[in-house]
């Protein structure tokens, strides 16, 4: 029979009693200690263990299904790294987002978190590449589990010269580092930026009416191309290069893939003076792109700098992916290429 508390029926629950709810163990004018309160002071590492570790350690128990699970993933995590590269020009604290993944066996019933976690405390400073396989490594050691992957983000700041002026401007490049540890290791990293690019078609109509109000001939408006800005739309547009080979030794730099955006594509700048957007606003219209020309240009571009420097292409994959934010359309537009950079050299 179940009664209201107070009850006759229910006397455990009255007060009084010595139940529960009963004050009766305290002394007079002392707070009794409710049971929330307990348990926040209780230490339960002191108490002796009963069980067994294995009872204890649940993600090491066998699973009710066993079926071997490819990736278990941490992500929309942010941690602070000490990233030291060339591109930085030294030493600085980045706060990194960062995503792991690790195999899990069909014997196992879930990864440990807190050995991730603490493989995330990374502590030494070093390039971004070399932090990330560190990390990677250790969560592979540390979990027991045949492969391990770890991918690093981070909000790059620069200080670029603005073309005229020559000021300091405050930019920022956005960096990414992936490692994979385990029999098919492999390592890569990326540069993106943000670039703008204007449209080759409306050039030809621009020109088109320039020769006509000018009275120019044809060969005369053609001579234009190349040495004046031609009308045209143009847009902001971005373009991420990356690299991927089997070792870190191999791995080209970051320094070298912003090199190769900035030589391939014109980048923005937050700082511009009236002559340096003049120049940029020029140096797009004389220089007009597709966002496929863009990624073309890009990666042969990379693949010719990796020989001219005496780099390996036979280990390097390129990947580039260009978004263009049309200005003109209500959508946008992106073109993506990878291919081993050898064979790039061989489409050139």
């Amino acid at each position: 029979m179940v009664t209201s508390a107070g009850s006759p029926g229910n006397p455990a629950l009255t007060a009084g009693s010595g139940s529960l709810g009963s004050n009766s163990n305290c002394s007079p004018g002392t707070k009794p200690l409710d049971l929330s309160e307990r348990n926040l002071v209780r230490n339960v590492a002191a108490s002796p263990q009963v069980y067994t570790d294995s009872f204890y350690d649940v993600p090491g128990q066998r699973p009710s299904v066993r079926i071997a699970l490819p990736a278990v993933r941490v992500h929309r995590q942010h941690i602070p790294l000490q990233v030291n590269e060339d591109l930085l020009g030294g030493t600085a604290q980045l706060m990194c987002e960062v995503e792991a993944e690790v195999s899990l066996a069909a014997h196992q019933r879930g990864i440990h978190m807190s050995r991730i976690e603490q493989a995330f405390q990374h502590d030494a400073p070093g390039p971004l590449a070399d932090i990330a396989l560190a990390i990677a490594e250790r969560i592979r050691r540390t979990q027991e589990q045949e492969r391990a992957r770890v991918h690093l983000r981070a909000l790059a700041p620069m200080r670029t010269s603005t073309p005229v002026t020559t000021l300091a401007s405050p930019d920022a490049v956005e960096i990414t580092a992936t490692a994979v540890a385990g029999p098919r290791p492999s390592i890569s990293q990326s540069v993106s930026a943000t670039n703008m690019t204007a449209c080759p078609c409306m050039q030809g109509y621009a020109l088109t009416e320039l020769v006509d109000e000018l009275g120019l001939t044809a060969d005369e408006g053609l001579r234009l191309l190349g040495r004046v800005p031609i009308a045209t739309h143009s847009q902001k547009g971005r373009v991420t290069l990356s690299v991927r080979t089997a070792t870190r030794a191999a791995l080209p730099g970051l320094r070298l893939l912003y090199e190769t955006v900035a030589a391939h594509t014109v980048l923005t700048q937050e700082l511009l003076k009236r002559p340096d957007e003049y120049e940029i606003v020029r140096r797009t219209h004389l220089r007009p792109q597709f966002v496929e020309d863009v990624t073309r240009d890009t990666a042969a571009g990379l693949a010719r700098r990796l020989l001219a420097d005496g780099h390996d292409v036979g280990g390097v994959t390129v990947q580039v992916t260009a978004d263009s934010y049309e200005s003109i359309h209500g959508h946008d537009i992106q073109a993506t290429v990878e291919a081993p950079a050898d064979r790039l050299l061989g489409d050139v």
